[in-house]
């Protein structure tokens, strides 16, 4: 080795590399384009919910028009047409009718969304990583579902019950309660026809968890995850929850909401979630109605006109409440001495709506079983960054969608505090 190639290396070993400079973090610009980022989507979100409730206010005014128009318009023909006008309407075929055509804008309104919603975010969405979830986890979470809905109905319930009491009180409390009048989801327990049934499968157990697990998982949280798992599915949870716009459901929509955009996150296939989704909502649209269909209908109301004169006789006499309850049994037996297999119907009924409490508290068990696994699993992706939930919940997009929220609920209230007002002084 000659001695040029000697200094070369010498020269090579002692050069030292000079300090790159460092850049400075700017925490307010990150938080500026988290703000930005959660605020294109919630804003987007917003539309597409008000586009879905303006497309069914579009298809259901003229309905309830001609519904009142033929109502006016039997009382002024005494004829024929106001005779087969009235057994049409007392048979129940028209009311039937009615409720089909609220799940076809129920369908059509939110297809129309999703379909909306996805191409306005398709280019900034990212799926989460794809994994495996076995069928012992599955029906674990399932199980979890009735755990999350009873735990959340009766929040929602009592949340509910608060909210109307004026209105209540204005009715009279004691009607209220013993003619069993609440808030419920008219779509599952409006009318006991089999078209009615068949439609209410195909929409509130089939079609309509697909489309909501595609806007709410899917969608929001391939739109939201950008800076951690964590607010992506507070997001999701929230939004799932205001969309069914009343308490009464809210709370354990909160609760499901979670769940399934937990389970989305940490598996990236929305087919386990839509999945969950049927399932819960067949047990109610299917396997409860299908239960209350072996009783006969003419039993079904004679026992609602006997619950109904004994909320009568109690508002008279408040004071013989055993001699009424004595009264209301005599009569039940009556009905059932003359009906004897709709002991079977009731019995089964009895079962079935049994064993779904009996779901809800393996529900609950499992529940607080493994919470403390569910959070500690993939902690670190699900909390997201530090300051991220902040950035996602306060901003200009995320107010608009609060603004929204706040109006929706004044709506369905205010429209129930009027009707039931507008009841008790007719």
């Amino acid at each position: 080795m000659d001695n040029n190639q000697i200094i070369l290396e010498n020269e090579e070993t002692n050069v030292t590399a000079e300090p790159v400079a460092e850049i400075p973090f700017d925490e307010d610009a990150v938080k500026k384009e988290k703000k930005k980022y959660y605020a294109s989507f919630l804003w987007k979100l917003t539309l597409v919910i008000l586009i879905i409730l303006i497309i069914q206010a579009i298809f259901m005014v003229p309905q309830y028009v001609f519904v009142g128009f033929m109502d006016e318009f039997s009382k002024r023909i005494h004829n024929n047409f106001t005779y087969a006008y009235k057994n049409f309407v007392d048979s129940g075929y028209l009311n039937t009718i009615s409720e089909i055509l609220k799940y076809i804008y129920l369908m059509v309104s939110v297809a129309i969304g999703s379909l909306i919603l996805y191409f306005m975010t398709k280019k900034t969405a990212k799926k989460p990583e794809q994994h495996k979830l076995n069928f012992g986890w599955w029906l674990i979470l399932f199980l979890c579902c009735f755990g999350i809905s009873g735990i959340g109905t009766i929040i929602g319930s009592i949340t509910d019950t608060v909210i109307q009491l004026p209105a209540i009180i204005t009715k009279s409390v004691l009607a209220t309660v013993l003619s069993g009048s609440t808030v419920i989801n008219s779509l599952l327990y409006a009318d006991d026809s089999w078209a009615y049934l068949i439609f209410g499968i195909i929409t509130v157990g089939i079609v309509i968890p697909i489309l909501e697990e595609f806007i709410f998982r899917k969608i929001v949280i391939d739109s939201t995850s950008k800076y951690g798992y964590g607010a992506a599915i507070m997001i999701s949870a929230f939004t799932f929850a205001v969309y069914h716009g009343n308490f009464l459901q809210f709370f354990y929509a909160f609760g499901l909401g979670l769940l399934f955009a937990y389970i989305y996150s940490n598996t990236g296939k929305l087919r386990y979630t839509v999945f969950l989704h049927m399932c819960y909502n067949l047990y109610a649209s299917l396997v409860i109605p299908l239960a209350r269909k072996t009783i006969p209908a003419g039993v079904t109301e004679s026992i609602n006109n006997a619950l109904n004169k004994l909320s009568a006789y109690l508002q008279t006499h408040p004071n013989n409440f055993s001699q009424g309850i004595a009264m209301y049994q005599a009569e039940i037996e009556r009905i059932l001495s003359q009906n004897p297999f709709a002991i079977f119907g009731i019995m089964l009924t009895a079962f079935v709506n049994l064993f779904y409490y009996f779901l809800i508290l393996v529900g609950i068990i499992l529940i607080i079983v493994f919470i403390k696994k569910a959070i500690s699993v993939r902690k670190d992706m699900m909390l997201g960054q530090k300051g991220t939930k902040r950035c996602a919940a306060g901003n200009w997009g995320a107010i608009l969608f609060y603004v929204f929220a706040v109006g929706m609920f004044l709506l369905y209230y205010g429209m129930i505090y009027l009707a039931t007002i507008m009841t008790a002084f007719v």
